[in-house]
């Protein structure tokens, strides 16, 4: 998958980015909270088989920095 189809898969999959390009900063998101962190959790196990932790996805400040979790991406 290209990095473009890896954000649509994610904005699919946690509502908080649905809108988000990769530039957005996460803390400035209205839904962005403990729910969309689990979701992108499971987005990762689910859709790449990657274990992340909260902690890992928390230290993210932008979409762009998600994105650079997945290890094909990064």
């Amino acid at each position: 998958m290209t990095r473009v189809e890896q954000l649509k898969a994610l904005q699919a999959d946690v509502d908080a980015l649905a809108r988000a390009d990769e530039a957005a900063v996460l803390a400035a998101l209205p839904q962005w909270d403990s729910l969309a962190i689990l979701l992108v959790v499971s987005h990762f196990e689910h859709v790449h088989g990657v274990e992340i932790s909260g902690a890992q996805v928390r230290r993210c400040r932008t979409v762009a920095d998600l994105l650079n979790l997945i290890p094909s991406l990064s």
